[in-house]
């Protein structure tokens, strides 16, 4: 704690150095519908020396707000397109806050029924705890889902099982839209395939999230923001793609905007044929036999995706949302999977072969209710929401096993049938509040209620040949488990100067009962924990800040890791849920430097340094067997301990090509002693992730990604490094409202996973796995909108320009519209860093 004083100490001393500086702030809102107005461009020029300026960009809520103004006085001048330019001649700033209330920008009818511009959204952003990354030009992932639009976001990687982590620490909290939902409480890899990309607007990656959000999560929080478009009108995204091997997928996106309605529908489908290949090989240390096993699995999955939504907007105060989202997947496939018992790895002793057909059928539905009130204090706002999820999962698998002697002459036959049944209701009940005080300071405070019960019950069967079939009483399943979490938090935030402070806290009250019926046993754990939280961003010039923050944090284990189901899908190496694991604490620290560079053109430098220390640290732990077999469960470990340093640079190279690079380094130590006095490991890993954006012309643009991941240190082994190369090119014709897109993933066929675990005394694995990543795809986009939404085109866009430089006061507005264009237009902070 005296480390942490000594770090705060000297900063907030030193802000009474800016004592005669304010903090300007206001709200833009049309002046006949009332609404907000987003991504204005809002400029201050000091009336002595007009050289000398601040900028900022209005917010969702029209709100703005311009720091470390020196006393004076000022020009303001606010732009936005279809509006004219609004100029107030004379602001006098002469205390610490002053605030401008509302101003009104009065619509330019004219402008909108000849053309409407839309500017690109910068592939960067950061807002305070977040980094935002926009998809727009992520145009590799096209006909993707969000597990490929998640393998090309800077500080996520994704591994070959479809596992995400978020520099290089697993256990990532996923959010839509800012909310939970179930379908990401059974599976999260089929989670990540049901949401198709085009349906995308952003990644938000928070990795010290405050004391509002929940404290489960040990790296942090993905947050995947779905498009909807709250422009007047309506708009709708048209999408169809085909690839090689088989995938076909379409959709469509639509949102319609008319006076107090706001409705939006994502409706996606997708079907593909894939597979998977894991070949392991192991010696002993003792003698010389070896195992070897080969799994070829083929799926075929089948999916739908649907989010649909209406907002209604009550009255200048209140707003009333509610959104519907439901997923339906028929996942088949077949696998087999060979396993050989030899000497030498040449001498066949025995062998087995597992034919294994199976189905799945997950089933997600999401309901969410939300209401809003605005108070007449300006930020002064109360936020109720409702959330209800039901999910469902059935799995059927037929197994035929044949066993074979050293001559492969089959020397026992039978089949297994292990059908699952499984599923879970979640509801969510949560309130936050946000005053301002005082002049500078803001108070959040909220309280959330969630309630899990999940079911899951296999009876499986085995039939030997020319026999009836009898129940498998080891395999058989049934398993229960409620949790319950209550939690309740307070944040207060407050400016001195360039520094602004958030400290907050985050009770939580856990209670988990799970009961196991075929050993007529349960398991409880209940708890109650603090969750403090602190957070500083100190502006040191117009285009640099430094932030340092704190959190501490929970994972508690899903019920895959918890449901003690004993899998034998490869008899060599059975692996089983422990119902007994205990949650994992996480104590985090990050210091960052952000630094927005090259007069304004979008370049951005983000570079942090972090540091983790987890007790009960999980991990899978293997133990050895005399047959030559293992066993596989998840662990409490002793404690782990994580730091590294992370680098993202978006750097436009050119006009035309942009470059974004993101180094991750880490250094992990894993203590396993209280399981083995010798499961100690330290060890590095790391990866480098270059995004490429290249624009040809106007219309013709082509993205090339890169990845490489370095040497990761596991709790037993290690994961040895690989690569891979996407590559992608677009078209865009009729004025931006279609596009074509060919995209080939993994171009060079390198991405695959060997990871090698060492248990000296007894014997070295090494375990391969490969999937189908090399494809081809043909992706196509279509636009359809309301005339005041459509782009236009070139004599148009000619005729507006003409008209727009007849007299003096129409020549400033076309300038003051262009200069807005070019912030808006791939500038990721500039003219917008203030607005925190």
């Amino acid at each position: 704690m005296k480390l942490v004083w000594i770090i705060i100490l000297p900063i907030l001393l030193s802000t009474h150095l800016f004592a005669q500086q304010s903090k300007l702030e206001g709200v833009l809102l049309d002046s006949k519908s009332k609404s907000p107005i987003d991504l204005a461009t809002i400029t201050i020029k000091n009336l002595k020396d007009s050289s000398k300026f601040f900028g900022a960009k209005s917010n969702e809520k029209g709100q703005f707000e311009i720091e470390n103004v020196p006393y004076g006085n000022y020009k303001l001048q606010a732009t936005s397109l279809g509006y004219l330019a609004k100029e107030v001649a004379v602001v006098a700033v002469n205390n610490a806050q002053v605030s401008l209330g509302k101003i009104s920008l009065v619509s330019n009818s004219k402008v909108l029924k000849d053309v409407t511009v839309s500017g690109e959204k910068a592939t960067i952003q950061m807002t305070g705890e977040k980094k935002i990354f926009n998809v727009d030009k992520n145009i590799t992932s096209a006909g993707g889902t969000a597990e490929d639009v998640l393998r090309n976001t800077p500080s996520v990687s994704v591994d070959m099982d479809g596992n995400v982590s978020l520099r290089g620490k697993d256990n990532v909290m996923f959010l839509v839209d800012g909310k939970p939902s179930a379908m990401f409480g059974s599976d999260v890899q089929t989670a990540l395939q049901s949401i198709p990309a085009s349906s995308i607007e952003s990644i938000e990656v928070i990795t010290n999230p405050s004391s509002k959000y929940d404290a489960q999560g040990m790296s942090g929080i993905l947050n995947i923001v779905l498009k909807k478009d709250k422009k007047p009108g309506y708009n709708a995204l048209l999408n169809a793609g085909i690839g090689i091997p088989y995938r076909l997928n379409g959709g469509i996106n639509f949102n319609a905007n008319v006076k107090k309605w706001n409705f939006f529908i994502n409706a996606n489908a997708r079907t593909s044929k894939t597979w998977e290949e894991t070949t392991s090989r192991r010696n002993n240390y003792s003698d010389d036999f070896t195992f070897s096993s080969f799994t070829h699995n083929d799926r075929r999955p089948l999916s739908g995706f649907m989010n649909m939504g209406l907002d209604y907007q009550l009255n200048k105060k209140d707003k009333i949302s509610f959104s519907q989202s439901f997923f339906n997947a028929n996942m088949r496939g077949d696998s087999r999977n060979t396993i050989s018992n030899e000497i030498g790895f040449l001498t066949l002793l025995s062998r087995q072969v597992r034919d294994n057909e199976y189905t799945g059928k997950p089933l997600n539905s999401t309901t969410n209710l939300q209401f809003n009130h605005k108070f007449d204090k300006p930020k002064e706002e109360l936020n109720v929401e409702a959330n209800f999820s039901i999910s469902r999962y059935i799995r059927e698998s037929e197994i035929e096993n044949i066993s074979y002697d050293a001559n492969l002459n089959p020397t026992d036959i039978y089949i297994q049938r292990i059908p699952i049944r499984g599923g879970n209701y979640n509801g969510t009940l949560q309130l936050d509040y946000t005053k301002p005080v005082l002049k500078n300071a803001r108070i959040d405070a909220g309280l959330r209620s969630y309630f899990i019960q999940f079911e899951s019950e296999n009876q499986p069967t085995r039939q030997l040949l020319g026999e009836a079939e009898y129940a498998e009483p080891i395999l058989k399943n049934h398993f229960i488990f409620n949790q319950q979490l209550h939690a309740a938090y307070g944040n207060v935030a407050n400016q001195y100067g360039a520094t602004n402070v958030q400290i907050g806290l985050r009770a939580e009250y856990f209670l988990y009962k799970g009961t196991i019926y075929q050993y007529n046993a349960s398991a409880s754990n209940d708890y109650l924990s603090l969750f403090p939280t602190i957070f500083m961003n100190r502006k040191l010039k117009e285009n640099q800040d430094v932030t340092l923050n704190y959190s501490r944090r929970v994972n508690r284990p899903n019920f895959f890791q918890l449901i003690p189901y004993l899998d034998v899908t490869n008899p060599q190496d059975t692996v089983v849920g422990n119902p007994n694991l205990q949650p994992e604490f996480i104590h985090s620290v990050e210091i960052a430097y952000n630094y927005r560079y090259g007069n304004g053109n979008g370049n951005t430098l983000i570079g942090s340094v972090y540091y983790q220390y987890t007790t009960n640290l999980i991990q899978r732990y293997r133990r050895f067997n005399q047959d030559g077999t293992t066993f596989s469960q998840n662990q409490n470990l002793a404690n782990g301990q994580t730091y590294g340093v992370e680098l993202i640079d978006k750097h436009n190279i050119t006009k035309m090509w942009d470059l974004t690079s993101t180094f991750n380094f880490f250094v992990n130590r894993i203590d396993g002693s209280n399981l083995d006095s010798t499961l100690k490991r330290n060890g590095y890993g790391g990866f480098l992730k270059l995004i490429s954006n290249t624009k040809f012309t106007k219309t013709l643009s082509a993205q090339v990604v890169g990845n490489f991941f370095g040497t990761t240190t596991i709790a037993q082994g290690e994961v040895e490094p690989y690569a891979n190369i996407d590559f992608a090119i677009r078209k865009t014709f009729k004025n931006n409202l279609g596009s074509i897109s060919l995209n080939v993933t993994d171009v060079f066929n390198t991405l695959q996973t060997r990871t090698v675990y060492n248990f000296f005394g007894a014997y070295n694995q090494e375990v391969l796995r490969k999937n189908l990543t090399r494809t081809i795809g043909l992706n196509f986009q279509w636009r359809i909108a309301s005339k005041s939404m459509r782009n236009p085109d070139a004599k148009t866009a000619e005729s507006m320009k003409r008209n727009a430089t007849k007299g003096k006061s129409k020549d400033k507005e076309a300038k003051s519209r262009d200069e807005n264009l070019k912030k808006e237009d791939g500038d990721s902070e500039e003219g917008g860093n203030n607005n925190r």
